[in-house]
């Protein structure tokens, strides 16, 4: 993808946010957090929680 291609696309899409009404945006908002299960771990503390408690979950079922 050329550069002045990528531009326009962002020209594009920045145009039709800018465009929406403010009920939609908040619909549209309201939509992503409901769809959106964030685990907090992860989110803040990045990865390595994360594959600790599946390293211990995976130990903890092969001793059962």
């Amino acid at each position: 993808m050329k550069s002045n291609d990528y531009i326009r696309f962002l020209t594009e899409e920045a145009m039709k946010y800018m465009n929406l009404s403010s009920e939609e945006k908040a619909e549209r908002k309201q939509k992503k957090k409901k769809s959106s299960y964030p685990i907090y771990g992860n989110k803040w503390l990045g990865v390595i929680p994360f594959s600790i408690q599946s390293w211990y979950h995976e130990r903890k079922n092969s001793r059962d």
